[in-house]
């Protein structure tokens, strides 16, 4: 018992000291425009981390139910969701029937400023690898690879700039 009990102190005080020693990496930025942008983001408070992609027009949580938890939030659902294989199939194929022809970016920005929202962060390209806004880097653009055929993310982050709502862009790496 007492051998178990200093092992659980050790590694107490071992991932006390290692999560310290993480904490002494952030090293603030020394462009004083950054270290402003920064200081004002911290006192936003309320806004909006948005997804929005191919996947949507599954009504699904990106690509979480490829590798579903108990949870129902990120279960599969439709007709592939039997079998795994079809399913990744088909999710893999979403952005050839992606095609938002009612996307209306004043009236999500509209409902964030009803909302009380200070900042937006849309999902600039998700982990399944479609961009939102034409890239050089692959074929995988809504503007290459959709039906949509032009950029999401201009045209609404010039309604939340209308608005003075600030916004932000996450851009997965894991693709």
């Amino acid at each position: 018992m007492k051998k178990l009990l200093l092992l659980l102190l050790c590694c107490f005080i071992l991932g006390s000291s290692f999560a310290q020693e993480h904490a002494r990496l952030y090293i603030p930025p020394k462009d004083s425009l950054e270290r402003k942008n920064l200081a004002e983001w911290q006192d936003l408070q309320f806004g909006l981390l948005m997804h929005w992609g191919a996947y949507s027009q599954w009504g699904i949580v990106d690509s979480w139910s490829l590798c579903p938890e108990d949870e129902g939030w990120c279960e599969r659902r439709g007709e592939h969701a039997d079998n795994w294989y079809d399913y990744k199939n088909a999710y893999e194929n979403l952005q050839t029937t992606f095609n938002p022809t009612q996307f209306q970016p004043e009236r999500w920005a509209a409902a964030a400023e009803a909302a009380g929202m200070r900042y937006v962060v849309f999902t600039t390209k998700h982990h399944d690898g479609i961009a939102m806004y034409d890239t050089k880097m692959n074929d995988l653009s809504i503007i290459k690879a959709t039906p949509a055929k032009k950029d999401m993310i201009q045209p609404f982050f010039a309604e939340l700039r209308k608005r003075d709502i600030k916004c932000g862009a996450y851009f997965s790496l894991l693709d």
